[in-house]
């Protein structure tokens, strides 16, 4: 497999928030499968008892059982659980009309006040979202995962019918912004435009 990342990271002065540029182009001479996640962690301060998940979701799938027990709280987090199992949910994602998804990690209850960080990507180009959420002690964290699949493995996605495919040569492109929400303000702002979706 030849399948090469470009990938540049933009930034501009005075802003909390960055740019990422990926060109995945395949250089061999074969067709390749093209599987691609974004998994952007969060944990403590922004993941703590009563964060949660803002996103304009269409369509929630538990990945399991285990997932299924607690599909109702699949965006509130809670303190750290011994013993706690891993949930996956996989989300269909409402972009906006210039076609962006738009989800954020928050928290309100800072003593300092409320913040978080928003993810926004192009639907056409990851058209999946992977919510991963960890609420164990030592592993306590919450994977926001843009991609072109899901965490189902290679072989159940080829099996399925939906398994990517990079023909030789060919290119594709992928950009995500990244960002902070500092303050109850930026916080109510961004939940008044998911909800505007």
């Amino acid at each position: 497999e030849n399948i090469v990342l470009r990938r540049k990271i933009r930034t501009r002065l005075g802003e909390s928030r960055l740019w990422i540029y990926d060109l995945v182009e395949n250089e061999g001479f074969e067709k390749t499968p093209f599987m691609l996640l974004y998994h952007i962690n969060g944990g403590f301060p922004v993941v703590a008892e009563g964060s949660r998940l803002i996103s304009p979701s269409l369509e929630i799938t538990p990945r399991d059982d285990e997932a299924r027990k607690g599909k109702e709280d699949y965006d509130r987090f809670t303190s750290p659980i011994p013993g706690f199992k891993e949930k996956c949910y996989y989300h269909k994602m409402k972009e906006d009309s210039s076609g962006l998804v738009q989800c954020a990690l928050i928290n309100e209850n800072l003593q300092g006040g409320s913040f978080g960080f928003y993810i926004k990507y192009k639907k056409e180009q990851l058209p999946e979202f992977v919510e991963w959420k960890m609420m164990g002690e030592g592993t306590y964290v919450v994977g926001v995962e843009p991609g072109n699949c899901t965490a189902e493995g290679r072989e159940k996605l080829r099996k399925e019918g939906t398994l990517e495919f990079l023909e030789p040569g060919e290119k594709k492109e992928f950009e995500l912004e990244i960002g902070v929400l500092s303050g109850k303000e930026a916080i109510d702002r961004f939940k008044a435009e998911v909800k505007a979706i």
